[in-house]
This record gives C-alpha cells, sequence and structure tokens, in this order.
C-alpha cells in the first residue's frame, strides 16, 4: 500500500452544494464507508416526477438513510428505483437489511448476482425479499442486460453467463460473481425530425455521453470475459466500409468515470484494464491508511497512474504527478491540513462533458452533511 498524497486545502473551495443543482444533473455519490462500497445514483428530473434513485451497495448500516432523508426533503430524491447487491460479501451487503427495513415500500426492484453466500446478512435479505415478493421484482442480471432510465442507459457488464454457470458446479471467488454497470447520460433512444422518427445510433451518444463504469469487486477472472464480451473494436478505414458507414469501430468500455473495483486490490485492476477504461477520474472507496487488507495497493494504484501518464519510455522512475492531479480520488483522503475528505459527489451536466467532483468531509462513523460541501478544483 502507498498513501495517497494529501490534497492541498487550497484546490477544496467551500460552497452550496444543494444550490447548484440543476434539474438535468445526474449526481452519483460515493460515500466514506472506510474499506466497504455504498454508491447512490440520483437520476435527473424527469416530466416534474420525482427524481428516481439507484442504490449500488451498502456496505454499512446507518451511512446511507441520513442521506436518503436528506435528499428526500430537499425533494432530490422520490423511489429507489432499482437497489443492487453487486455481491453477498458484508462489506457490500451489511447495511442492506437497515435500507430495506427502512425503504421497501420505496424498493421497485433488487438486482444480485445469484451467488449464494450462507451468511446471517444475506439470508436475512433474502427473508425480506421473500416477504415483499408481490411489490418488489427480484431480477439476477447478467452481461449484456441493457435498462433505461429515461435519458440514462445502464448496462450490466458482468457477471458473464460462463461464470454464472460455474456458480453451482464448480464455483467462483464471490468478487468475481460481482455486478458490474456501465452508466451513460445522456442517451437518445429515438430521433424525430419532421415526419421521420428512428433509432439514434449508439455510436453517437459516445460523443456527447458521460460513461461510469461501476467496478464492484471483480477480478481478473471476471475482466477477462467483460473485455471479451466488449471488446475494444478498432475502425476499419477501406474505402467500401468507409462509404457503407461500416465498422466505424467501438470502445464500449471506455468511460470518463472508473469507480475502481475492489478497493484498489492487487487483484481487481491491471494498466491493460484502467488503458482500456481510460478514465479522466478513478474514484476508491477505502480507508487509504491503515486498511486491515492492504488497500489500496501499491500495483493497482500503479496502473491506474501508469494508464493516466505512462513513465517508462520517459525514463522516469516515478509519477511526477500527484494522484489527484492525475483524477484519482480516495473516499479515505485528508488534505494537507489532516482533515478528512470523506465522501464525495460526481455532478454529471447533460450538456457538457464537465463532471463536478465534491467532498463532504466525514468519517466512516459520520453522516453526510450536505450544507458541509467542498468543490474540488481541477
Amino acid at each position: 500500500m502507498t498513501r495517497p498524497v494529501a490534497v492541498p486545502s487550497r484546490r477544496l473551495h467551500r460552497e452550496d452544494f444543494v444550490p447548484a443543482i440543476e434539474p438535468d444533473d445526474l449526481l452519483y455519490f460515493v460515500l466514506n464507508v472506510g474499506d466497504a462500497d455504498c454508491q447512490l445514483l440520483v437520476l435527473p428530473a424527469s416530466d416534474g416526477a420525482p427524481r428516481e434513485a439507484i442504490v449500488v451497495d451498502v456496505g454499512r448500516a446507518g451511512k446511507l438513510p441520513p442521506l436518503v432523508d436528506a435528499l428526500d426533503g430537499l425533494g432530490l430524491l422520490g423511489p429507489l428505483r432499482v437497489v443492487v447487491a453487486t455481491h453477498p460479501h458484508l462489506d457490500h451487503i451489511g447495511g442492506m437489511p437497515d435500507l430495506l427495513d427502512r425503504y421497501a415500500d420505496r424498493v421497485a426492484e433488487y438486482w444480485d448476482s445469484g451467488f449464494r453466500h450462507p451468511t446471517p446478512v444475506y439470508f436475512e435479505v433474502l427473508r425480506t425479499l421473500e416477504d415483499r415478493r408481490a411489490t418488489i421484482t427480484y431480477v439476477q442480471p447478467t452481461s449484456g442486460m441493457t435498462r433505461y432510465f429515461d435519458r440514462v442507459r445502464v448496462t450490466v457488464l458482468a457477471p458473464a453467463i460462463s461464470l454464472r454457470n460455474r456458480y453451482d458446479s464448480y464455483g467462483v471467488d464471490p468478487n468475481n460473481a460481482s455486478v458490474c454497470l456501465k452508466v451513460e447520460y445522456p442517451v437518445t433512444r429515438t430521433v424525430e425530425e419532421s415526419d421521420r422518427r428512428y433509432l439514434e445510433a449508439r455510436e453517437r451518444d459516445d460523443d456527447g455521453s458521460t460513461r461510469l463504469v461501476l467496478g464492484a469487486d471483480a477480478q481478473m477472472l471476471s475482466w477477462g470475459t467483460v473485455m471479451a464480451d466488449f471488446p475494444d473494436l478498432d475502425p476499419d478505414n477501406s474505402p467500401v466500409l468507409r462509404a457503407l458507414r461500416m465498422a466505424g469501430g467501438v470502445s464500449p468500455l471506455r468511460a470518463e468515470v472508473l469507480k475502481v473495483p475492489h478497493h484498489c486490490s492487487k487483484n481487481g485492476v491491471t494498466v491493460e484494464l484502467a488503458s482500456t477504461v481510460r478514465p479522466a477520474l478513478s474514484i476508491v472507496s477505502s480507508l487509504a491508511v491503515g486498511s486491515s487488507y492492504g488497500f489500496p495497493h501499491a500495483l493497482a494504484q500503479g496502473a491506474l497512474r501508469e494508464a493516466r501518464l505512462p513513465i517508462a519510455q520517459r525514463g522516469l522512475d516515478r509519477w511526477p504527478e500527484a494522484d489527484h492531479d492525475l483524477g484519482i480520488h480516495y473516499t479515505g483522503a485528508v488534505d494537507t491540513g489532516g482533515r478528512p475528505l470523506g465522501s464525495m459527489c460526481l455532478v454529471v451536466k447533460s450538456t457538457s462533458s464537465r463532471i463536478h467532483l465534491w467532498r463532504f468531509r466525514d468519517a466512516p462513523d459520520d453522516g453526510v452533511d450536505l450544507s458541509t460541501a467542498y468543490r474540488f478544483l481541477p
């Protein structure tokens, strides 16, 4: 593990968070829950209806509900359209029973990988879902499933069918059963021009969309199947294919934001994966200092840094820029005054590719106070 460099205090500007949020913004919260995961996607407003939300993991009880209540009280949150348990390890579902107890009436769907894990918390979640089977739809998504939530597209990257088929036979590590997602906003399904209506090509979305890859705890076995299922295809510039507007190439794993897999462990990310995604922002959920698991690992940190700033061909023996200047941000990071940076929110705009990063300075056991927000200055 290498300790992240402290972020200069001058790079954090005290501002009002709530007035800065616009109806068309997509909000992506990554909560500071130590070596665990808890994420909340607040979807853009649609036709005056309450904003819907997607919860991805609840690794610690008591952290997410106060934020949900605060956003609800401000009119920024309505139904929890989907709750995702990426895999059944305690650091991802430890707070799930509490969330379902509080908000089951607001939950429409519950997704998990289908990996069976005989622990008390896992069975408690299953009992709740069984009791609520008339109102909560239970889904086991696999690679390629795509859902639209108005102008937000969610694509399941993992687990692949080949891994799902191994769960009950030879088995896989639960981490490699993780549900990994790609979130894109804004996208267009149909276009109307005069009296014509047609489907927009997905490649056209790439130019104007912000893309997020949420890596859960997937490790190399799973990422190998993801990179096979979603290959990076170079364009073919032959005259015939150009004339037919075919073989223009596609990079389905390219994304502006990477939620770094497995808390930046040595098994979660390689240079190849980081270079394929090529994120401008890499988000790490870990203690950053004092982790009993050794998160973040120097090998994974090096992969993220190398993808952003290769040093080998420059004859350098280390990266000349700090992680925050390379777009790598840790929930457990501190500023130069020793104060925690804590939970973060990425505010994704619909009209530009710029992403605004906010920090809330909470410790893992603290709530998120939206009135104490600092915007990170690039």
